[in-house]
């Protein structure tokens, strides 16, 4: 449940339940599952159906947070120097971040709107910096916002070396990243469409009732399943491969 619930936050779905967003995936791939039961006649490819489309929307969740992740990262050296400027001239931390929902980067205003709004009702510092930390659900927020913590219960007067050196390396890191991701992008999705493809061929085929009955045998059954857990396996190896290194939250 930590994996998904992370995902949930890094894809702006931190209102929903983990067990909530689960169970609903389960129901919806139950449903598909059963559909494409009926229409091809062919009970054990509804059942794995069930279960690619269960791991397909587990898929798009993480394809969701990652992206938004991306996006998000590319804001946050704008926040950071925003944040420096601020602390330079005397602004206390709370006071920085509640500037930036009027001067922060367009699509991080209403979340900093909120920590403001949680501030005005009497929300105790750390409690909002923990609820912004959840509404990005970005492991670059999570250390900025736990820095500025420190520095608001402990003091210290580095601060705005921190934050200057925190703004280079992300930097640095969005630009190599950048780059990487525009060679390795288009290898994966090409070998994901590679694993989905034979199912495709497969739901095509058992339309016609000849093949229906061969799949509905013993060694019809063996087939398909030796050929989902070729698929799984496959799709478990193109992950495993084709990964870059991402940083975990390690102050989730």
């Amino acid at each position: 449940m930590k994996w998904l619930r992370s995902s949930l936050e890094g894809a702006g779905l931190q209102r929903v339940r983990p067990i909530d967003f689960f169970l609903s995936l389960c129901f919806i791939s139950a449903i598909l599952g059963l559909v494409i039961s009926a229409i091809s006649g062919v009970a054990p490819l509804g059942l794995f159906s069930g279960l690619g489309t269960l791991g397909l929307g587990l898929e798009m969740l993480a394809t969701r947070a990652r992206m938004r992740r991306r996006e998000l990262t590319k804001l946050w050296p704008e926040v950071i120097d925003a944040i420096s400027s601020a602390v330079v001239s005397g602004v206390s931390v709370a006071d920085a971040l509640t500037e930036l929902a009027d001067r922060g980067p367009t699509r991080l205003r209403n979340a900093f709107l909120g920590f403001s709004f949680r501030l005005d009702s009497g929300w105790q510092l750390a409690d909002a910096l923990d609820w912004l930390k959840s509404e990005f659900g970005d492991e670059h927020s999570d250390r900025l916002l736990e820095a500025l913590r420190l520095v608001t219960q402990n003091g210290g007067s580095a601060i705005n070396t921190i934050l200057r050196i925190q703004a280079k390396q992300l930097r640095q890191d969005l630009s190599q990243r950048a780059q990487i991701d525009s060679k390795q992008g288009w290898v994966v999705g090409t070998a994901k469409i590679a694993v989905a493809a034979p199912w495709l061929i497969v739901g095509m085929l058992s339309m016609r009732a000849e093949n229906a009955a061969i799949y509905n045998s013993q060694s019809g059954v063996g087939i398909l399943l030796l050929g989902f857990l070729i698929s799984l396996f496959a799709y478990r190896l193109i992950h495993v491969l084709g990964a870059l290194p991402q940083g975990e939250r390690v102050f989730a």
